[in-house]
């Protein structure tokens, strides 16, 4: 009778404590629209001119955890960050561009992402960040190769300063060189808590003014399963900007299996000035562009 009572009250407690869907893979997939509008206004002679070019984009990938990450910290999207995990991530994307009146064109996207964060008790180097990625790019007959390297910290539980290196190459040439700084806080409040983020770069080209790069971002979790984020960021070179949105909705539906819908924006600014851009028939007119894309995608946990 004792037993009995014991089991059945063990399985009561078992049933009555939340179950947390710890994991240690990671697999995704994702599909993007978008289509880039350009318009060129009031050029002499001809008026006004434009077209639309659409972008079809699909990805895949899979990510492997050291350890096993824990997911009771707090939102099942932050879990990675929160139990502070170290990671191996493949990536593939392949996208096709389609010209009116012209040929279309594709292009592959390779990429390795690792993530190494020491931990554990009495260590010095508790905390330490090392993020090293490599990916290569083959729009058209273009070869462009991208190395990357980032050393940062927890300097809290739940704050990260990450500096970053990246080196470019286009067709094995060396070419930019880019430098930046991200920084990541989670503030935890009941159910659920607000991912913010902020981000700044150069990037040096020899012989160019260096453009900059920086963003702000947030994400407000409502629970730990439900997530509705928004980015802004601006790149600049010599006044001329580039200014892009980008708002996402994430939803695990269950601990383990999450779909995510997103929206980006992007707004160049107007090209009036043919003496920079002589290359544009412009002379007299002005140059309008902008890119909208819609995504879904996808991620799977065991």
């Amino acid at each position: 009778m004792f037993k009995k009572t014991a089991l059945v009250a063990g399985i009561g407690l078992a049933l009555s404590i939340p179950a947390h869907a710890d994991f240690q893979w990671q697999v995704d997939a994702g599909y993007a629209r978008g289509s880039y509008d350009f318009d060129f206004r009031n050029i002499p002679g001809e008026g006004n001119t434009g077209d639309s070019i659409d972008t079809d984009v699909y990805n895949i990938g899979g990510t492997y955890f050291l350890e096993t990450v824990d997911t009771s910290k707090g939102p099942l999207g932050e879990a990675a960050f929160l139990d502070h995990a170290s990671s191996l991530a493949l990536g593939f994307t392949d996208g096709d561009v389609d010209f009116n009146g012209g040929d279309d064109g594709d292009g592959q996207t390779y990429n390795v992402d690792m993530r190494y964060v020491a931990e554990g008790p009495g260590w010095k180097l508790s905390g330490v960040i090392v993020d090293v990625n490599f990916e290569r790019a083959e729009p058209g007959d273009l070869e462009i190769d991208t190395w990357g390297l980032g050393i940062g910290y927890y300097i809290t539980q739940n704050t990260t300063v990450v500096a970053n290196y990246d080196n470019v190459s286009v067709n094995n040439r060396p070419d930019p060189h880019r430098w930046g700084l991200d920084v990541e806080h989670f503030f935890a409040f009941g159910n659920g808590g607000l991912m913010a983020r902020a981000n700044g770069g150069k990037t040096v080209i020899s012989g160019l003014d260096d453009p900059t790069t920086w963003g702000l971002g947030a994400t407000w979790y409502l629970n730990n399963n439900l997530g509705f984020g928004a980015d802004y960021v601006q790149d600049e070179e010599n006044g001329f900007e580039v200014q892009g949105f980008r708002v996402n909705a994430e939803w695990f539906i269950t601990e383990s299996l999450a779909v995510d819908l997103s929206y980006t924006d992007i707004q160049p600014d107007d090209i009036s000035d043919p003496r920079r851009y002589e290359t544009l028939p412009i002379f007299g007119g002005k140059l309008e562009q902008s890119y909208n894309e819609i995504g879904v995608s996808a991620l799977y946990r065991f």
